[in-house]
């Protein structure tokens, strides 16, 4: 497969996987919202050609029924499956559509400028953390951020990496909803300690902005790329 087919396959699973965030976040919502469970409804199925599959409807049930008694403000399981994966994907395609020095890193790099490295950090960080994590709470392993510590040192580029976009300013074309809207994050990663817990170090929101950026990027992209 040729960089063209790996740069348009990486930046298609950015995309998927924002709707895949969206929308699962609509569902959520919706369930907290509204009794999704009743007696007509649980029954489901899917065929594979002369195959049929049951659903378990039992745990279709517990899993709505959680999610309606569950506070607005409480991550429910699905909820969170749905992120940290989403999440995941989104920074695991980045990451490779970055890595193969094509079209989409030049227009990231005349975006991002000075800040580009510090947003392929924050990328492969997230990228490493939810790609090797087994916890139900996600907490830090060493080789997680170790390799891009010591990249960075070697770089010469400190130890920090921080990042602050703001859509008037880098993405103007992308129609921010006000002048100051965007984000910061900040990392130390001589401070980082294993079994710290991943949202102490890149909160829910921060990820939810970096997902947003990426898809916003991606789009731009795209949109560069046909005028």
């Amino acid at each position: 497969m040729n960089e063209i087919d790996l740069e348009d396959d990486a930046l298609l699973l950015v995309e998927q996987n924002f709707y895949f965030l969206q929308t699962g976040s609509f569902f959520t919502a919706l369930a907290k919202e509204y009794p999704l469970v009743t007696a007509n409804n649980m029954h489901i199925s899917k065929n594979f050609g002369e195959h049929e599959y049951q659903f378990n409807t039992i745990i279709i049930q517990e899993m709505l029924e959680d999610m309606h008694i569950s506070s607005k403000d409480k991550v429910v399981l699905f909820e969170y499956f749905v992120e940290m994966n989403a999440f995941r994907g989104i920074c695991m395609a980045m990451v490779e559509a970055l890595r193969l020095h094509s079209g989409f890193k030049i227009f990231i790099e005349e975006k991002l400028k000075v800040q580009y490295e510090d947003f392929f950090d924050l990328l492969s960080l997230v990228r490493n953390v939810l790609s090797h994590n087994i916890h139900a709470d996600i907490y830090l392993d060493k080789k997680d951020y170790e390799g891009t510590h010591q990249r960075r040192l070697r770089q010469h580029r400190g130890s920090k990496i921080q990042f602050n976009f703001k859509y008037a300013t880098h993405l103007p074309q992308m129609k921010a909803p006000s002048a100051e809207y965007g984000f910061s994050s900040t990392i130390d990663l001589d401070s980082l300690k294993e079994d710290t817990a991943f949202l102490d170090v890149l909160s829910l929101w921060e990820l939810m902005m970096i997902s947003e950026l990426c898809f916003n990027l991606v789009i731009s992209y795209k949109l560069s790329s046909e005028s």
